[in-house]
């Protein structure tokens, strides 16, 4: 599972698409929005964005990652790997699948 964040709705559908027209991505949820709060270049700032929690096999991260730091709007994204520990059979033999 990786997350991310963009700063507008248009930016997280167009990210979404992308990501499953590569086959990158067996699914995209997009979420908002949300407001982040975070220091950037050393003030303290508070920004809406909408949070991308993107599915897809361990195969794939490399390959991901490059693909969403060429596509991403932001200057220093936000790309988070996290590893599922566990889930059922069926959910991940469809995420292998929907995803190269």
């Amino acid at each position: 599972m990786v997350i991310t964040t963009v700063a507008s709705h248009k930016d997280a559908e167009n990210l979404a698409r992308q990501l499953i027209d590569d086959c990158l991505a067996a699914c995209v949820q997009v979420e908002g929005p949300v407001t982040s709060h975070y220091k950037w270049e050393g003030i303290v700032q508070a920004s809406t964005e909408f949070r991308l929690t993107i599915k897809t096999g361990n195969a794939c991260w490399q390959d991901l990652k490059k693909q969403l730091v060429k596509l991403h709007p932001y200057e220093q994204p936000e790309i988070l790997m996290l590893p599922v520990t566990d889930t059922t059979e069926g959910y991940l033999n469809w995420t292998i699948e929907n995803s190269r």
